[in-house]
């Protein structure tokens, strides 16, 4: 399986922006070989109750949707066999109800189970080799051609899963099942998602981040792939060097909030804060943390730097000590700041925090139930990542949210509006005229003068006496004639 595979792989990966703007495949593989008889025969099986909730709550509407069985082809028995397809996952259970036991051949022995073939045939049959998410439901026997070596069978699936490019995320539900039939008995089911091609990781990403798959499975995914992204996340509590910042965790449980008011901006911030390991269900035995801010000249650093023994879900405390970007943060009287007015300026950044020389282990409790739902199965070993894989990366967004005071804003709004009123007292003043005295060869008159204004001052003969004229206060005399006198009164 795994050359054909990699002979499919780009086009998974060049169908990108056709399957998000469509939704993404989904196929639904219920197992129904020998092996699952005590899942059709016991009256209390939850097994098709189950698959049809799971396709309820993990398809959009938009999400182009495959309902198979599968075993394993043989004689005239077909697997995987397409029993159903649709827009969404409402129908999934009614394709099911009718669903029973495949046979060899008719009146023949149950069928076998062929993990490598029902996953290949799907990717290159209804996905037609395009990008899309393989939902599993199995007892974990895979058994082709009835081999009784089941273990070594299984581990040659779960190999394939840690070790093809084109499988780029797996996550896994053991669930407590007990079914007795007549001639089988089994305590478990496995769930299994395997996204075929980057889109389809996110599109997994996302639906695990939704919540309504959660609903319906209620115990946390199992991470099978990829054990090299996101194994840790910080959690602030904290701001140690200053009154004035605080520090949350955003909505989306990963984005680190710095809250400050822009008058109390410090250089440096240092965060009291937790490391979570993320990497469910594995302990981190040890592995050295470093950590950078993205696109920043500048270092993060997280002491201790160390980790040791630290199970899954479970934090140690550190702290963490950056600068902020202060060339990057707007003045208070920059026009950014003033276009806020007076609430918060948002300056995104990202944290990169990395481990390096890292080993991780099963969870010892996780491992013993697993051993209690697949007693025998080498499942363990499925959670055993690869020696190549001793490093991960984790993208931390940071977002600092800047309160700004109003008073700038106050000012240049009291500016402005002094600058009205002041026009306004102009535009009144250079309308208004006022009354002057003046003496005019020692006979006293009086003159009507309008701002930014002159005025020829003549006798009783009409003839020329001189000029006055005017700015914004009291004029004055500019020109007398020859002969004559003129002055203010």
């Amino acid at each position: 399986m795994k050359a054909r595979l990699l002979t499919v792989a780009c086009a998974a990966f060049f169908s990108a922006a056709a399957a998000h703007a469509a939704g993404i495949q989904q196929a639904f593989l219920v197992q129904n070989s020998g092996w699952m008889e005590p899942f059709y025969t016991d009256e209390h099986s939850q097994l098709k109750a189950l698959v049809g909730a799971v396709a309820q709550a993990a398809t959009n509407p938009s999400d182009k949707v495959y309902t198979l069985a599968f075993s394993q082809s043989s004689g005239s028995n077909v697997s995987p066999s397409l029993i159903g397809q649709g827009q969404g996952g409402a129908g999934v259970a009614g394709q099911l109800a009718h669903l029973g036991l495949a046979r060899k051949s008719a009146g023949g022995a149950l069928a076998d189970t062929d993990f490598q073939e029902a996953v290949t045939k799907t990717i290159t049959g209804p996905f037609q080799s395009a990008s899309g998410i393989v939902w599993i439901f199995t007892n974990n026997k895979n058994s082709p051609n009835n081999d009784s070596q089941t273990a070594e069978r299984n581990r040659d699936f779960y190999r394939l899963l840690h070790l093809e490019p084109s499988i780029t995320k797996t996550v896994v539900f053991p669930l407590r099942m007990p079914v007795q039939g007549k001639l089988y008995s089994a305590k478990g089911l496995m769930v299994y998602a395997l996204a075929y091609g980057q889109p389809a990781s996110e599109a997994l990403t996302r639906i695990l981040a939704e919540g309504r798959l959660s609903q319906v499975l209620t115990r946390p995914p199992a991470r099978l792939k990829p054990v090299d992204q996101d194994a840790v996340r910080i959690v602030p509590q904290s701001v140690k060097n200053s009154t004035n910042v605080h520090a949350s965790l955003g909505r989306d449980g990963r984005t680190i909030v710095l809250d400050v008011d822009a008058a109390n901006l410090v250089p440096q911030v240092v965060l009291q804060a937790s490391l979570q390991n993320m990497f469910f269900p594995y302990v981190i035995d040890s592995a050295k943390v470093h950590a950078s801010l993205a696109g920043q000249n500048a270092p993060l650093h997280v002491a201790p730097d160390q980790i040791r023994q630290l199970q899954p879900g479970a934090s140690q405390s550190v702290q963490v000590q950056f600068a902020l970007p202060m060339a990057q943060i707007p003045s208070p009287w920059s026009a950014q700041a003033i276009a806020a007015m007076g609430k918060q300026v948002m300056l995104p950044m990202q944290a990169q925090v990395g481990l390096s020389e890292q080993r991780l282990a099963l969870a010892p409790s996780f491992g013993k139930d697993l051993q209690e739902l697949f007693p025998g199965d080498p499942i363990s070993g499925m959670f055993t990542p690869p020696d190549s894989v001793r490093a991960s990366q984790a993208t931390i967004p940071l977002l600092v949210r800047i309160q700004y005071p109003l008073l700038p804003v106050l000012v240049i709004l009291g500016g402005v509006l002094a600058l009205v009123l002041g026009l306004l007292a102009l535009g009144l003043l250079g309308t208004r005229a006022t009354r002057y005295k003046v003496m005019a060869d020692g006979v006293q008159r009086q003159v009507l003068l309008k701002p930014f204004k002159s005025v020829q001052i003549r006798d009783d003969d009409g003839r020329d006496i001189g000029e006055l004229k005017r700015g914004l206060g009291k004029p004055a005399v500019v020109r007398v004639a020859e002969g004559h006198t003129l002055s203010l009164a």
